[in-house]
């Protein structure tokens, strides 16, 4: 079914050509490739002032750009947090917000191990001492990193991802504990033989902590230095999930007096701005917020956004809602 008057969408995110092809048929694009520039806020407003739906990765769809789209109808994000859209006002409005659950699993839990292992075995320590040229013999003393068997691995956020994130850690002998608002089944504790810990209780007993909850109201800030100051010395933080959720500023003071021994980091409070003392740490691994940047999970989520944007105005519904709208 072919929609008479073709509504206006606007796409701030990468598109492959097919895919492209495939809206123009129904919807009247205006695209911006995000590969090329990202769009400021003064132009992303300037571009989306009388269009019907947004399809966005990560820019920012607050109140007041909502407020100034009088067509509005839905925002469809790439991505499952959307954090950058203020959802509650779109409810207010009735206008549709949707996620692109599932289809980045594996990829964030791939990336979340890979993070893991590459700050508990020193891998980019020892990358870039052989490409300066320090790599002049096997010393035995060189880059001794910590063991994974035995250990107890905290996993913040125990949501489909952290699921996943469990199940690849079981085979490297770890032990899952979690911590999430609501306790998982007991059937489901077994499969993934995991014991729920309180957050400080987790805090205290884990040697590597991975973060993989959403950024809400409530977990902003959710680790401090009265966190660190729980936490093993020899311990080791990984955080996947949103950079709000751990006070960077804490961060650099509990890695600079030693209350951790390292983190790795997908992303930043401020992002993409970063405190530059990161940088400088041997101790610290950083990634540019590329935890679903696989192939299939990239093309994935950018396909279910758009299709949510499909059918929500040639079907009257969406695969993904993130709120409800009358």
């Amino acid at each position: 079914m072919e929609v008479t008057t073709k509504p206006k969408i606007f796409i701030h995110s990468w598109l492959s050509d097919d895919l492209l092809f495939r809206l123009k048929k129904n919807f009247n694009i205006d695209h911006h490739d995000t590969a090329k520039s990202i769009l400021s806020g003064k132009e992303l407003l300037d571009r989306v002032i009388d269009v019907d739906g947004i399809l966005v990765q990560s820019s920012l769809i607050d109140k007041s750009l909502i407020q100034s789209c009088s067509n509005l109808k839905i925002v469809s994000n790439v991505g499952v947090g959307f954090d950058n859209i203020d959802a509650k006002f779109c409810t207010k409005l009735g206008v549709q917000v949707t996620n692109t659950p599932g289809i980045l699993n594996d990829a964030v839990a791939d990336m979340s191990m890979a993070l893991l292992l590459a700050i508990a075995r020193r891998v980019p320590e020892g990358d870039q001492l052989v490409r300066s040229g320090g790599f002049k013999a096997n010393f035995y003393h060189l880059l001794w990193g910590a063991d994974l068997k035995g250990e107890n691995l905290g996993i913040i956020g125990m949501g489909s991802i952290g699921k996943d994130v469990a199940k690849r850690a079981l085979p490297f002998g770890l032990n899952i504990k979690y911590h999430n608002r609501n306790r998982l089944s007991k059937e489901i504790e077994e499969s993934l033989n995991a014991e729920w810990l309180s957050l400080l209780d987790l805090l205290k007993s884990c040697r590597f902590i991975i973060i993989l909850c959403p950024l809400t109201n409530e977990t902003k800030h959710l680790i401090t230095i009265r966190e660190f100051n729980n936490m093993k010395k020899d311990s080791f933080l990984i955080n996947i999930a949103r950079g709000p959720i751990v006070k960077e500023s804490d961060l650099i003071i509990a890695l600079e007096d030693k209350l951790i021994s390292g983190c790795a980091l997908d992303v930043y409070e401020f992002e993409p701005n970063y405190d530059i003392k990161l940088a400088k740490m041997d101790n610290v691994v950083l990634a540019p917020h590329a935890g679903s940047a696989s192939v299939k999970a990239r093309k994935g989520m950018v396909e279910l956004a758009a299709k949510n944007i499909e059918m929500f105005f040639l079907e009257k519904d969406v695969l993904n809602p993130v709120n409800s709208i009358n």
